[in-house]
């Protein structure tokens, strides 16, 4: 067992559920990703970050290529390192920190205490019709969510998607849902503050950095995916990067690869663990730090579920800046400089990758 110890941090305890750590600043969006997917033959790999036709280097900043992976090939298993957030920090074991941070993604043990099945019920029924006025399980493909510049969306592949900022979930979602949001968010930033101490982020840059506290990120929303068995010929979700800080994931069947040395691996289900992925915006902030992170590439693939098994869901907390906000990053004599806006650097990843920026933003 390897321990990562930061300054005194609680972990999250196995009954902590708090309630009013809502986000202040004005909300975005991320862009949805319409990128067409070829249904046969090879589809094109986003080059290890988000963006077909073009490469990105660790720190971000694009060059000309692309390269192109068979979808149909039977991908390698990988086993993602395994942390468990302890009193001391990260605990990490048969691997270390720095092994989770090269591949940009790792297993986190979920804490006793914290029940998962509201999240998978809302998954399983939110796309379905209303019951009656009272029925926020299912019903949001039809609702506009008025407040939310996210909401529903079908996509291109096999997935349909809810998105709800965090300061919204006591509105549109019953309570042992936004129970469960809530503690994941509070585990999601415990996590993304350890990161962070590992990758040596000085503490006074954190609000320049994420737009917040030492609590809290400017965006943070949940993402509730739907992967529809009935559409066929396609990959669950495209392949691409998390723009944000850090997503925390939690799904119920196998069917997630990540793009390691350039071949895409499975990644294993395992009992009671989420997993971690890395974002653009760590990966540009940490590039030239000691312990850089990288922003993991990842897709689902086709799930075709048993005749008896449920649709695959999944759900996350995402963490990020707003849209307003300016990435920041490391130079390599240790000052902290001003990158490129998030809208601007959010717009070009669009552009990158065939889609138009989300109209709300």
């Amino acid at each position: 067992m390897r321990f990562f110890s930061t300054r005194r941090s609680t972990a999250l305890s196995t009954n902590t559920v708090v309630a009013g750590l809502w986000c202040c600043k004005a909300w975005r969006t991320l862009p949805s990703r319409k990128s067409h997917v070829p249904t046969t033959g090879h589809t094109r790999c986003n080059n290890g970050q988000g963006y077909p036709q073009a490469l990105i280097s660790k720190d971000g900043r694009f060059s000309g290529g692309s390269m192109s992976l068979s979808a149909a090939d039977q991908p390698r298993a990988i086993a993602l390192p395994r942390a468990r957030l302890t009193h001391h920090g990260l605990a990490f074991s048969k691997s270390t920190l720095e092994q989770a941070l090269s591949l940009g993604a790792f297993l986190l043990e979920i804490p006793q205490g914290v029940d998962l099945n509201p999240g998978f019920e809302l998954c399983r029924n939110f796309y379905q019709p209303r019951l009656d006025t009272l029925d926020r399980m299912r019903g949001h493909r039809e609702h506009a969510h008025p407040r939310s510049k996210l909401g529903y969306e079908d996509r291109p592949n096999q997935v349909e998607q809810l998105q709800i900022e965090s300061h919204l979930w006591h509105e549109y979602f019953a309570l042992p849902v936004t129970q469960l949001l809530e503690a994941m968010k509070i585990l999601t930033v415990q996590v993304l503050r350890h990161l962070f101490e590992a990758s040596k982020v000085r503490k006074e840059h954190w609000a320049t950095i994420t737009g917040a506290t030492l609590d809290e990120t400017s965006l943070c929303y949940t993402t509730l995916n739907h992967y529809r068995a009935c559409v066929r010929g396609t990959l669950g979700i495209v392949e691409h990067t998390d723009s944000g800080f850090i997503t925390l994931i939690a799904a119920d069947q196998p069917g997630f690869e990540i793009l390691h040395k350039g071949v895409w691996q499975a990644v294993a289900l395992e009992p009671r663990c989420f997993i971690v992925n890395l974002g653009d915006a760590y990966q540009i902030l940490t590039a030239h730090l000691p312990l850089p992170g990288r922003a993991v590439l990842h897709r689902v693939i086709e799930t075709r579920p048993s005749a008896q098994a449920p649709d695959r869901s999944s759900f996350t907390v995402y963490m990020g800046p707003d849209f307003d906000m300016d990435l920041y990053q490391y130079n390599p004599s240790g000052a902290l400089d001003r990158y490129q806006s998030f809208r601007a650097f959010s717009v070009q990843k669009a552009q990158g990758m065939g889609y138009a920026f989300h109209s709300r933003v």
